[in-house]
């Protein structure tokens, strides 16, 4: 038990001496990660995301009606935020579209309203420029969401004509209409009621600063254990056997530099976790240091693992930083989940990067997950079982 402890004691006392450099790898990385951060956040929900959409409309010939209705449909807050409609001739649309001067336009049929009254639905033609940007995309995701309203109210006061023709009670028709055309434009019309009540975030239970600031403190983690790669690197063939003579086998050689590894780490959470409370971001609790110590545990193991099975520290080192990438970005580090295919977001919780955010973020909310608590757990133990398995494998 003496030799196992003495050795331990040997690869911390070389682990805190490459401190100055982790130290040094982990400020640059901060600075780089920092300005990625806030330029995400600003792509996510800073500034308009397209321009405003130029329509043009074909209104026919003495139709005052068509008029109206698109008097009507331009004062929609969803449309009118984004929608500028300019009346022009069928003659000058194609030209128009051609140079770019509108995204869109909109051809009115004659007795358009009266065919809605009497249930004709003339469809009104939407003409889209060859390749379409996200402008003409969005303006017929509108037309398509209008037209869908428009859709469901017809069939809902058909259905209740039709109900009311069954039990004989036509005389009650027209009364039933103008209370159904009521109800439906009170809940259709004022689209943007729905944006004002719920919003959507996401970075599901955490504002954006704060999760692109897990999502680049896990990265610094990961990334600055490459500046101190001579420590992760396997021992020679003779310190090896030498070492076995003494009793020490793989599973204590990997823990130990695992150990050793994760006390750098620790340094480095300390730190960010000091300034983190100091800005008044996050409290500093018993569960705060415990969850952050497995973090750096785990943190610790994988990059160990990596090295280990790389076989070399230049191999290491590549597979450290692409795989690290890599599984950060399935992970949804770098764009959040809800942004990646569902075939993704469905991996996603079984990378160790995600393991590793899910970690930092009970560390830095304060909410106790046991499932989480396991999976770090499970990733400190199986990154060192692989590590020790690659040095069997080795001697």
């Amino acid at each position: 038990m003496r030799g196992y402890l003495c050795y331990a004691g040997m690869e911390l006392k070389r682990a805190l001496k490459r401190l100055p450099h982790i130290l040094a790898g982990a400020a640059a990385l901060v600075v780089l990660m920092g300005a990625a951060a806030l330029l995400a956040g600003k792509l996510l929900y800073g500034g308009q995301a397209v321009e405003r959409i130029p329509v043009g409309v074909v209104l026919p010939e003495e139709d005052a009606l068509a008029g109206q209705a698109m008097r009507m449909v331009s004062s929609l807050e969803s449309v009118k935020s984004l929608c500028d409609f300019t009346y022009i001739e069928e003659e000058a649309t194609g030209e128009k579209l051609k140079k770019g001067e509108l995204f869109a336009v909109l051809k009115m049929p004659d007795g358009f309203i009266q065919d809605i009254m009497s249930g004709v639905n003339t469809p009104v033609t939407v003409i889209l420029p060859e390749n379409a940007g996200a402008e003409s995309r969005i303006f017929k995701e509108l037309t398509d969401a209008g037209a869908e309203i428009l859709g469901s109210a017809q069939a809902g006061i058909y259905s209740g004509d039709e109900l009311l023709s069954e039990y004989g009670f036509t005389d009650k028709m027209a009364v039933f209409e103008r209370d159904m055309n009521q109800i439906y434009l009170t809940y259709s019309l004022p689209r943007m009621d729905y944006f004002r009540k719920v919003m959507v975030n996401a970075a599901k239970d955490v504002s954006v600063p704060v999760f692109y600031g897990i999502s680049a403190f896990v990265l610094v983690l990961l990334l600055s254990v490459i500046s101190v790669s001579d420590l992760l690197k396997r021992e020679p063939a003779v310190m090896r056997q030498k070492l076995s003579l003494m009793g020490i086998g793989p599973f204590t050689t990997a823990g130990s530099r695992i150990l050793g590894v994760a006390v750098l780490l620790s340094v480095i959470s300390v730190l960010a976790a000091a300034a983190a409370a100091w800005t008044g971001m996050i409290s500093i609790g018993l569960n705060t240091i415990l969850t952050g110590f497995l973090v750096c545990l785990g943190a610790a193991s994988f990059s160990v693992c990596l090295f280990q099975t790389a076989g070399s520290r230049i191999g290491g080192i590549f597979l450290q930083f692409f795989l690290v990438t890599a599984f950060h970005f399935l992970s949804g580090g770098f764009l959040p989940e809800v942004f990646l295919p569902e075939s993704i977001q469905r991996a996603a919780p079984f990378l160790p990067t995600h393991i590793l955010m899910e970690g930092v973020k009970m560390a830095v909310t304060g909410n106790e997950s046991l499932v989480t608590a396991v999976e770090l757990a499970a990733l400190g133990v199986g990154g060192w079982l692989i590590a020790a398995a690659a040095e069997v494998k080795e001697a």
